[in-house]
């Protein structure tokens, strides 16, 4: 086998010990990296010249006067968004036409992740900027925090966080990466459903997963071809002025490309580059996938999301193999670890219920319009029927070695030892064929579309 490293915290990489023998002995093995090359040298530059030439629109400083109120909406701490370097330069752009400090306020759009804490905030937006500026985390379930501002075509509430509603102008400063339902993150997604009530949240949600026999297939759509994103075009069309500062990142502080103006074509102009960078080959599907959740800090959530955007290079009753480097600071960012340790109490016996259970709780939950419908489906696309093993060593010591039908290892040895013995019983009478086995070593850029499943 040959010698592959992946990413491993922020400086330091993993060398992958996979086995030579059983039904490795003869693996076909092959190595999918993102296209990372030329990124920016001068950040600051880059954005400058971004700011005075943005994309279909007004710059900054002809669509604000003395007096005007400004929403900056900036994504969470789960992405690698230079947000701290960001938020000066933008901010003196502002300051610059009049609009003064108490005119301004910076909102962390969440979502449903964890709600950005006083320290979380300094580290996002900077100490000074966090202590002279009104900083918020929008409150998901507080109805009374929010402004109605009308229905999208569709139905969908569209409620919005009432600093960001009734500003001026908003400007929205995130990143395009691959997103499940929405096919890429970024642009307008920040408000809808980032600053949005969960009523709102779990309508956008819906859409990224009804009417499709396989809507894993949304993974990687342009926003023309994408449910999810028409709808958060029909919520944006509800809302004022807004403007987009857009990133394509390959991890910290290594961005390929920053772009700014009309958020809509903004976000086509980076999803496009980001489908063209990072999406894998059109190839047939694999009986092991190896996906590193570099570049994600390490919340185990947004891990997780990693193997799904790798399920679609795996075979039906395959095997999807996670090296999940996990950060103490994010490691409950998504997913309480309490509920964590609830879940892996159960121990196999757990496990194996809930591959059984998790169809049916999606079917009853889904009819009944319930906010847990898309979660259960993206648990049942994930772990109904295929192994999951995790390399995760912190995630090991802190909540043990189970996670419902997630198997978490702290040792090589023994995950590969399980994905042999994986591989051997859904192959029984088929040794044709060598074993294929795909590694994606970043896989928090990487993604497989539909495509490569139908690559035979």
């Amino acid at each position: 086998m040959p010698s592959i490293e992946v990413p491993w915290g922020p400086n330091g990489a993993l060398e992958l010990l996979l086995p030579s023998e059983g039904p490795f002995a003869e693996a076909e093995t092959r190595v999918i990296w993102p296209d990372t090359s030329g990124w920016l040298k001068d950040y600051a530059a880059a954005l400058g010249q971004a700011l005075d030439d943005p994309v279909e629109a007004l710059r900054l400083e002809d669509q604000v006067t003395a007096g005007s109120s400004v929403a900056i909406v900036v994504d969470d701490p789960s992405r690698w968004t230079p947000v701290r370097e960001a938020l000066p330069i933008i901010l003196n752009r502002l300051h610059a036409t009049g609009v003064r400090a108490e005119d301004v306020t910076i909102t962390v759009g969440v979502g449903r992740h964890a709600a950005v804490d006083d320290r979380s905030m300094q580290r996002r937006v900077g100490e000074e900027i966090a202590a002279g500026y009104r900083c918020f985390s929008p409150p998901v379930d507080d109805l009374s925090a929010y402004d109605d501002i009308g229905k999208t075509p569709e139905g969908i509430p569209v409620r919005v966080f009432r600093p960001v509603a009734r500003a001026n102008l908003r400007i929205m400063v995130g990143s395009v990466l691959p997103h499940l339902q929405a096919g890429f993150g970024g642009g307008y997604k920040l408000i809808f459903p980032g600053t949005s009530h969960r009523t709102t949240l779990s309508g956008l949600h819906r859409q990224g997963i009804g009417g499709r026999s396989d809507p894993v297939g949304l993974l990687g759509e342009l926003s023309t071809d994408n449910t999810m994103r028409q709808a958060i075009h029909g919520a944006a069309k509800l809302v004022g002025p807004c403007w987009s500062v857009s990133h394509l990142s390959a991890g910290r502080g290594q961005i390929l490309r920053v772009v700014a103006g009309n958020p809509k074509r903004v976000q086509d102009i980076l999803a496009e580059e980001a489908a063209r960078r990072l999406r894998a080959p059109e190839e047939g599907p694999a009986d092991l996938v190896v996906a590193g959740n570099h570049p994600w800090p390490g919340d185990p959530m947004q891990s997780f999301k990693v193997l799904l955007h790798h399920r679609a290079a795996c075979l039906s009753h395959g095997v999807l193999a996670g090296f999940f480097w996990t950060d103490p600071d994010e490691i409950d960012r998504s997913f309480p670890i309490k509920a964590l340790r609830r879940i892996a109490a159960t121990g196999k016996w757990g496990g194996w219920t809930i591959r059984r259970l998790l169809p049916v709780a999606h079917g009853i939950a889904r009819a009944a319009g319930s906010p847990a419908a898309f979660m259960m489906h993206w648990a049942c696309e994930l772990a109904v029927n295929r192994t999951v093993l995790v390399y995760a060593p912190a995630l090991v010591a802190r909540i043990g070695p189970q996670l419902g039908p997630v198997q978490l290892f702290a040792e090589q040895g023994d995950l590969w030892q399980a994905a042999a013995a994986a591989i051997v019983r859904v192959r029984t009478g088929d040794t044709r064929e060598p074993v294929r086995v795909r590694v994606f070593p970043e896989g928090g850029l990487t993604y497989a579309s539909n495509s490569v499943t139908r690559a035979q």
